[in-house]
């Protein structure tokens, strides 16, 4: 369900998806983008969808450039998932030519670590699988989720909630008992929730960069079933299925039966 924000995009909570083992519970798990811009209308908001605890999953760089809005009574945990971020680009504050210029900049990082800058999200999706502070965060964000549950609605996000966020929600939808098929279609709710600020970000840069340029930069706003389905084959072809995997994480039989006590009905 969408919990529309002013201040923050891609917000949702993922009360009423079923599973063989049951409904996961509405106001328990929500799913968002930062929370650096909330307003005190936001704030109200998310306290009536009974927010209690909120998780971030982002770079401490990340937290110091723009640091979550913090609300009373509201725990605060970070778990980062990657030691630095890919591909930095302020879009709400930047006119098209300095998009275009930090977007050069960006490329070039790539292009010196080695990466192909069009298909970098599906090469971060594979380093989140096999660098030890993804699977670390990983299942630091899965037990704390299943042995220290609030009272109330826990939130994750990282910046724009679609790709650190993304993967932390699949494996617990995973937990949860949900399909591949409902992980992917909650996965691509992003690029709907996400419209309004896709097409600002176009206005500002739409005759001003190639379509070359324009591409990459939807690739990095939007998210493709290509990268979730790269995510999964990395898991596949190290660790040979999502269990395995979440087990190499640290995560037991026990943290995911809590899981599923915690948040199915």
């Amino acid at each position: 369900m969408n919990i529309s924000l002013k201040g923050a995009r891609n917000t949702r909570d993922l009360g009423g998806i079923v599973t063989p083992f049951g409904t996961i519970c509405p106001k328990r798990l929500i799913r968002s983008g930062h929370l650096g811009k909330i307003t005190a209308e936001d704030e109200q908001i998310l306290l009536q969808n009974n927010l209690a605890r909120v998780i971030d999953l982002r770079t401490t760089t990340e937290q110091a450039n723009t640091p979550d809005v913090q609300i009373g009574g509201v725990e605060y945990v970070t778990i980062p998932i990657i030691s630095a971020t890919t591909f930095g680009i302020t879009y709400e504050k930047s006119t098209g030519e300095e998009i275009g210029q930090m977007l050069q900049a960006g490329i070039q990082r790539m292009l010196d670590r080695g990466d192909n800058p069009e298909n970098h999200l599906e090469i971060l999706y594979k380093k989140f699988v096999n660098e030890p502070i993804g699977r670390k965060g990983y299942g630091e964000f899965l037990k704390l989720l299943a042995n220290n549950p609030v009272q109330g609605a826990t939130l994750w996000h990282c910046s724009a909630g679609k790709d650190r966020v993304g993967t932390c929600t699949a494996l617990l939808l995973h937990c949860l008992g949900a399909s591949r098929e409902q992980i992917m279609a909650d996965y691509m709710l992003t690029n709907k929730q996400s419209k309004g600020f896709v097409d600002m970000v176009l206005g500002k840069i739409r005759g001003k960069l190639d379509d070359y340029q324009i591409s990459l930069i939807l690739g990095m706003l939007s998210v493709k079933e290509s990268y979730l389905t790269s995510f999964w084959m990395e898991i596949e072809s190290r660790y040979g299925n999502a269990d395995n995997f979440i087990a190499e994480c640290g995560v037991t039989q026990d943290d995911i039966q809590n899981l599923r006590k915690n948040y199915l009905k």
